[in-house]
């Protein structure tokens, strides 16, 4: 048998090489982040204040700068609420249409239709359209022109009708949390391009009517705590991103107030009621539970936007976040090369009141809308559906297999870190 040897100061070179090779690699990674973010926000403040020159900028939703191919794969109602479309002109009384919510009709009725109140509200008030009934019955389930499915609650797939399905009938799967979170559990997610779009918030451009007040960031500071800038509040403590960890590593370099059973302080009644004690902080760490495509919950609408507060997100990627947020109107944990680093920004931001103002600018030009329906505020989920079915093409999708047509790869993992630099896991 042959053997060979390698000789010891040959591996020893391979192992410096190797090692020079790791840290060089470390060193333009953080060179990267701490100059390269600097200069992404410079150039994105700078294009944002080069637009408010003209109106055209905000009209039928041009300041997302989409693509013509992202355009083409909205839905009509979605060409509504995010491209801002006129509704069209139907004549309503022509068909009347039966929704009906499969199981778990009662488990969302508090929310959508209470309000988490004792009262009941029609959620077609303040709709474009009345022309829909909701149902509850099983027994409905021949007549109903819509099946809504509420994938949050159901258990797997044994729970869909099991009889023969009535040809006209649409199916809609609806879920408001993230992929890595409803009954099918796949960790692989392509988001199917949705014919209702039931977003937990949209962002608006302002009318001229509407731009008669400027942003009074003076008031806004003085209202807003000095003792302590990072709150988060949070209800739900399982992840699949890390959030907790990072959280834990920020607070050694800055304070953060934790509300919720997450945290050390409580908000009786969340979600039901507004945590109230949360609003006066001028920073909110919308951490998602999972890093997913177009995963944005009321974490951003509610508690950043609603309560006036800029929001520290870590969830779906910077690139999805301009095309649906307000411009300029974020910090997002990717752009930072650890806790440490994002700490020591939202400390400089803090005293540096003209470059803080900069995320509170977009308020001037835009305005945020919550349709979650927590909190007591008012939900258009059933309208959203009544809507669609009155306003889409009636064109049939079949999807032959709903896990490969679903899931595909678009949910990353969250962080780690590697010599103290931050890692987004893919």
């Amino acid at each position: 048998m042959l053997c060979i040897k390698t000789k010891p100061h040959k591996r020893k070179t391979f192992l410096i090489v190797f090692i020079f090779s790791i840290f060089s690699t470390i060193i333009m990674y953080i060179f990267y982040l701490k100059e390269g973010h600097k200069q992404v926000r410079e150039i994105f403040t700078k294009s944002f204040e080069h637009h408010h020159e003209g109106d055209e900028y905000y009209k039928h939703g041009r300041w997302r700068n989409l693509s013509k191919q992202q355009i083409a794969k909205f839905s009509e109602l979605g060409k509504i609420l995010f491209l801002e479309k006129e509704y069209p002109k139907i004549n309503t009384s022509d068909k009347n249409y039966t929704i009906l919510v499969w199981i778990y009709g009662p488990a969302v009725h508090g929310r959508h239709i209470q309000r988490y109140t004792n009262t009941s509200f029609d959620p077609f008030e303040e709709c474009s359209v009345k022309n829909c009934r909701i149902t509850y019955k099983d027994e409905d389930l021949e007549i109903a022109d819509l099946v809504l499915f509420q994938m949050l609650f159901m258990l797997g797939a044994y729970q869909l009708p099991q009889e023969n399905r009535n040809p006209n009938q649409i199916w809609t799967f609806v879920t408001e949390e993230s992929p890595l979170y409803t009954f099918l559990q796949f960790s692989h997610y392509r988001p199917m391009d949705s014919d209702i779009p039931m977003p937990y918030g949209r962002t608006v451009a302002l009318k001229k009517e509407e731009k008669n007040k400027k942003f009074n960031f003076e008031e806004w500071n003085k209202r807003k705590r000095q003792d302590a800038l990072l709150v988060n509040v949070n209800s739900f403590c399982r992840e699949a991103n890390n959030r907790w960890e990072y959280v834990n590593q920020l607070q050694k370099y800055i304070t953060v107030h934790r509300y919720g059973w997450c945290g050390r302080y409580r908000c009786p009644g969340y979600v039901g009621k507004e945590c109230l004690a949360a609003s006066r902080y001028k920073f909110y760490l919308a951490f998602e539970n999972s890093n997913c495509d177009e995963y944005i919950t009321e974490k951003l609408w509610w508690n950043s936007f609603e309560t006036r507060s800029v929001p520290i997100i870590m969830g779906t990627t910077p690139e999805i976040l301009n095309q649906i947020l307000p411009p300029h109107s974020y910090i997002h944990v990717n752009d930072y090369v650890n806790p440490k680093d994002l700490a020591n920004y939202i400390i400089h931001l803090n005293n540096t009141p003209s470059e803080l103002e900069k995320y509170l600018e977009w308020r001037n030009h835009f305005k945020t809308i919550n349709e979650h329906g927590m909190f007591q505020s008012k939900s258009p989920h059933y309208c959203r559906v009544c809507e669609a079915l009155n306003y889409n093409n009636k064109k049939k999708k079949v999807y032959e297999n709903l896990n490969k047509s679903w899931f595909k790869n678009q949910c990353q993992k969250g962080w780690t870190t590697f010599f103290g630099v931050n890692l987004v896991l893919k």
